[in-house]
């Protein structure tokens, strides 16, 4: 290691990014049971085929 190199399969797993993906997915899940409860709540006389294209449109959105 003295010139620079190293071999990444010997350095530890980073933990950080494992938690930080999990968080992601969380805050993923809870906006997406928010988005659902503010259309039936606003939006109750919308068949439930639309309510779904419209959140499949919103969790896109997240995606990006």
């Amino acid at each position: 290691m003295s010139d620079g190199n190293f071999n990444r399969a010997l350095l530890p797993k980073n933990e950080l990014t494992a938690g930080i993906r999990a968080g992601k997915a969380q805050m993923r899940t809870k906006a997406a049971q928010a988005f659902q409860e503010t259309i039936d709540y606003f939006l109750p006389e919308m068949t439930e085929e639309e309510k779904r294209e419209m959140k499949e449109e919103f969790m896109s959105h997240l995606r990006k």
